[in-house]
């Protein structure tokens, strides 16, 4: 499934903030978190296994964008990690300013 628009937020250097433990841990709330059939069409293993960037990728592939901005927003608040959770709401009101952004990585 291919998603039909972007993000209102970019949830790839989020998620990159995050360490090791801390990605394990918002795996693990986001499926804790998400409705019954939330996650239940993306292989467990391959959610386990996936860095920061590629859970973006596969997070905003196979999930409704709308579910992906409110289960993440929900998953850093339950995290604790409210500096994320500022960033990602305030990115979807539009008040992030250009120099505060988290600069997207040339590939």
């Amino acid at each position: 499934m291919e998603p039909s628009a972007q993000l209102d937020f970019n949830l790839r250097p989020l998620l990159e903030q995050l360490d090791q433990d801390e990605l394990s841990k918002f795996k693990s709330l986001l499926r804790t978190l998400s409705p019954q059939d939330g996650l239940q069409h993306i292989p467990q293993t391959e959610v386990d296994e996936a860095d920061g960037k590629c859970l973006a990728e596969i997070l905003t592939t196979h999930c409704p964008l709308s579910w992906v901005e409110t289960m993440t927003i929900q998953v850093f608040d339950k995290m604790n990690r409210t500096d994320l959770s500022k960033k990602a709401k305030d990115e979807l009101r539009g008040e992030q300013k250009p120099s505060t952004l988290c600069p997207r990585r040339k590939e």
